[in-house]
Order: C-alpha cells, then structure tokens, then sequence
C-alpha cells in the first residue's frame, strides 16, 4: 500500500506492438504503450487518436430518424412557424440549446428556448412548460439533452397541435415516446462511433443535417458551434475517445480563437491564462456555466453563450462569476460539516450523510469529493421542512443507480446512472434509506472494490524523464472520462527536499534526485504527507509528466500522484 493507502496496477506490457507504433509516428515506446492501454490496437487507430480529424466525423443521416426530422424543421421555414428548443439546466442542456437556437435563427426561423428550473420543476419536458409554450405560439419543439423518456408530455403536446422532434442521448427506454421524430445515436444498430456522443455532440450533428438539409455547403459556417459541442462534450464526462475526442480537439480549437463573444468574457472573468484546454473547461469553465443553474436559473448562462454585444457580455459573465463565488463558498461550508460528519468510515461500504438546510445545487459537487477521498459511495441529503433532496455519487465497480433503486419505493423523484444519482423524498425516510442501502451494499459491494487504485501506464527508468517526453505526452490531450492524463512510475527516487505550499499547505513539493540529474515535482491536495517524508529517504512515485514553465522555461515536472515506500 501507498502512502495514501492505494493499491499500485500496472497495464501489461504489448513488447510487439508498442515497437510498431512508436516506429510508425516516430515516437517513444512509453507513449505508444499508452495508446495501448487507451484501447488501440491498430497502427491505424493510432493514427486516428494522435491526429484527430473533422473527416473522420460519420455523417449525421447515419443517426436513425435525422432525414425526417430534417424535413419538419424545414416545414417549419417554409411555413414561418415559431419552434421552441426544450433544453436541460447542466452545461451539456445549456450547450445543446445554445447549438440549436443559433442555427435556426440563422436559417430564419423564429426559435425561442425553454429550459426547466432545476428544483421548481427538475429535469427533462413538464405538461405546464409544454401548455405554456403551445400557449406563446410555438408549433416545433425540439427537445436537447433530453426528452427520450417524456412520452405523456409530448402525447400533451401533440394534443396543443404542436409536433415534437426528440433529439437525446440517454439510454432507451423499453417504448420510444410517440414524438414526430426521435434521434438519439443509441438507437443505431450495432457498434457506431456515434453511440456516445454527449446530448451537445448530437445537437451538433442535428444542426449539421439540417444545414445540409438546407443546401448549405459552407462547412466553416458549422464549424461556428464545435466551441459548444466541445464544451458540453468535456462538462459532460463523455468519453473523450473516437467521435467526442474530434469534436473536442476541433471544438477547443475553436474556443482559442475567441470568436464567441460571450465565451471570451467569461474566459476574462474566470482569470484563466493561456490556451483553452479539456482540463481548464473541467475546472474553470464548466463549473461557473453550471453554477447559474445550481442556485438560480440556467438561462443566465445561457443567454451568455447568445450574447454578441461585448459590454453585455461582460456584464453577465461578471455575474456568473459571482454566482460561482457563493456556489464555491456554499459548497466549502457543507464540505466541512460533511468531512466532519464522517466517523469510522473504514467499516463502512457506503457513506450517507444528512443535514438540515444543505444547498441541493451543491451536495453533488461535494459527494463527489467525499466519494474520491474516502473511495466509498457517498450520499449526501439536504432537508428541507418534511422533504429532502439527495445527491449520490459512486466508485469503480459499484452501480451507485442499481443501488438506489432497490429503494425506489421510498422516492418521490429518482434517476441517474451508474455513477451519479439523484432523488426527493419525504425526510422522515431518511433513517430507512441508511438501513437499507446499508444491507444492500453488503451483496454489492466487497472489500477490494473499497481499496483505492492506482493505475500505472508505465514504468520508467528516470533517465527516460525529460521534456520530449513530456511533450509526447500532451500531444495525448484532451484528456478526461475515457482517456485520463497518462501514470508512469519511477522507482527509488531519493528526496533532497520537501516543502508544504498553497493555502492551508494543502500541497506538497518535493525536488527528487537519482543521484544523476535533479526532478522538480509537486502533488496537488497532498500537502498532508509533508510529516511521512524525510530528507535523503527514498521512494516509489506515481507521477504525470507535466511541462513547467514557471522558471521562464519550459521544463519537465512530475505531477504526484501516489507515493509508495520502497519494497524492501
């Protein structure tokens, strides 16, 4: 075990194959067995991962019902009817809407938008909205990000003479809604490389169709939303793998070149320096276009992403900001009662914590640090008078969804997937939900799931650890769900010396040696381990290889990961 009491796993080696890629692109057999350990098999796939290219994108009618759904969006031009684009309030809704609003006013079609309120109404289309819709004039709603499961809504809106085009990328309930047309990749027979494209992937490949629908060539004019379709893909934890990963290396093209006027000022307002990339929309910029929708209303962000007039722009980015702001300082308060609140975990197979008055725009955002830290299931429950919300997240290995619903019985709203979840229920079930997931997990979950896990890509001898590499390693960007920033270890480092730094010395810097060359390192969140080191001992490290310029020069670093006593 670790120094932060993980399990170190190494991917085996491919001798054969590693040899083959790193001769063909001309690149180390560490990168190449990466690749590998990405799930590339072929020279070819290779050559897709490392150069990623718009072409490789299959073509938008391949997604079962486009042409038909193509067809009633251009009924609706040729008729002058209003359509409504029905959107979600998280960052892939919100990207998704912003996609498909745009491209129909641009193609002159009088388009509104209508995105639920987080907790007044919650997810997915709601008979009122649709009556209210129906109500202003709308004939066309086109669902993003959901709609897959809202049959009795859209039979409402059928009803009010309005037709229904479903555009969604969740999973596929048993009976498809009677909507006029249903397109979601999931429904493609067989394997596509389609078929995990984030809700804002397939609002990007609608548009596309509808362009082309159109009589449209003009391919840098689609090219316009790849910004949005990469920020919703990232903010979503879609696999960056195959179709999402081109999207996302265009798209964060795209972002780079500022063009958006709303997305250049909340870019300004969030102080992030130097090129867009999956790591910084994970950490700056998705969590500040998610935080209207967590404490007020997702259309703040939405109306972002619309607004061309650069002092509006910044006004509402400042604002965004602001509402983050108090998300990070609502969100720090209920982490510390939450870490408090946590007793004797290590004979725990899950972790469920409850309290008056949590914020449910926030509680996910911190089962999501409690679940990585003590690599158990968290719950966490916000009450509120009789009734309570609760936010779960998961580990590897454990269906936090399957979970939850053996207690179905006791929500009043639930749904999710095998990673995260969410329900309402009366609070005076609280006590029983603990009860019985705390049986139920006993048949779900063993003890070697609980142990953390440190996956190793390769093992390098230190001599190997220098800038080329650490440039071959960015090359593997973006990185994220699917395809994480590369692990390589190296054994016997002896620390020359140690410093706890950042706030709270919550991080640690080490300079390490191998006795030939010096390595500057630094581990983020992992300041706690200063005491456990001592000078001129040496250790096992877990590392990222990362490019520092922080002395005016580009320089390999090594990211900390895990640290591991020497095998005696």
């Amino acid at each position: 075990m670790s120094l932060l009491n993980r399990r170190w796993f190494q991917y085996p080696r491919d001798e054969k194959l590693s040899a083959e890629i790193a001769n063909e692109f001309n690149i180390s057999k560490v990168t190449s067995q990466v690749l590998i350990n990405r799930g590339i098999k072929t020279v070819e796939a290779a050559s897709s991962f490392i150069n990623p290219r718009l072409s490789e994108l299959k073509g938008p009618f391949e997604i079962p019902n486009m042409k038909k759904a193509v067809g009633r969006v251009l009924l609706a031009k040729e008729r002058g009817e209003k359509a409504t684009v029905y959107g979600d309030f998280d960052v892939d809704g919100v990207t998704s809407t912003a996609i498909v609003v745009l491209a129909l006013r641009k193609l002159g079609i009088d388009t509104s938008y209508y995105i639920p309120h987080r907790y007044n109404e919650g997810y997915g289309m709601h008979e009122e909205a649709v009556s209210k819709i129906a109500g202003d004039g709308t004939k066309l709603i086109i669902t993003v990000d959901c709609g897959i499961t809202n049959a009795k809504e859209i039979e409402k809106a059928a009803s009010l003479g309005v037709d229904v085009i479903v555009t969604d990328h969740h999973n596929i309930p048993k009976k498809l809604p009677r909507a006029f047309a249903v397109v979601n990749p999931k429904m493609i027979d067989g394997d596509h490389p389609s078929k995990n494209l984030a809700g804002a992937g397939v609002a990007f490949k609608f548009v596309w169709a509808v362009f082309k629908g159109a009589g449209i060539k003009d391919t840098a004019l689609i090219k316009e939303y790849l910004d949005l379709a990469a920020l919703g893909t990232v903010a979503d934890v879609a696999p960056l793998t195959g179709e999402n990963r081109v999207i996302t290396v265009s798209g964060m093209k795209v972002i780079n070149e500022n063009k958006r006027t709303g997305l250049k000022h909340l870019i300004g307002a969030s102080g992030l320096k130097g090129s867009v990339n999956s790591h910084k929309i994970s950490f700056m910029l998705a969590p500040r276009l998610n935080s209207p929708g967590r404490l007020e209303h997702a259309n703040l962000s939405l109306e972002l992403l619309l607004e061309n007039d650069p002092g509006r722009a910044r006004d509402i980015a400042a604002r965004i900001n602001k509402v983050n702001s108090q998300r990070q300082e609502i969100g720090s308060l209920i982490g510390d009662e939450a870490l408090s609140a946590v007793k004797d975990y290590e004979n725990k197979k899950i972790l469920v914590l409850s309290s008056k008055g949590w914020h449910p725009g926030v509680i996910g955002i911190v089962a999501s640090k409690i679940c990585e830290k003590f690599n158990r299931p968290a719950i966490l429950i916000g009450i509120h008078d009789d009734k309570c919300r609760g936010s779960a997240r998961s580990i590897e290995g454990c269906d936090v969804y399957g979970l939850l619903a053996s207690c179905s019985d006791l929500f009043t709203d639930f749904g999710g997937h095998k990673d995260a979840a969410g329900f309402e229920m009366k609070a005076e079930n609280i006590d029983k939900l603990k009860e019985r997931l705390s049986k139920e997990v006993d048949s779900r979950i063993s003890i070697d799931t609980l142990a953390a896990k440190t996956r190793i890509d390769c093992e390098l001898d230190s001599k190997e650890i220098c800038l080329t590499l650490a440039k071959e390693m960015a090359k593997l960007e973006p990185f994220g769900q699917g395809n994480p920033h590369p692990v390589l270890m190296s054994t016997g480092l002896k620390v020359v010396s140690k410093k706890a730094v950042g706030a709270s010395k919550k991080h640690l810097k080490l300079k390490l040696t191998d006795g030939r060359a010096l390595f500057e390192s630094i581990g983020f969140g992992i300041g706690d381990l200063w005491e456990k080191i001592a000078p001129d001992s040496s250790f096992d490290f877990a590392y990222s290889l990362k490019i520092s310029d922080w002395s005016g020069f580009d320089e390999p670093e090594l990211e900390l990961i895990d640290i591991r006593r020497q095998k005696q």
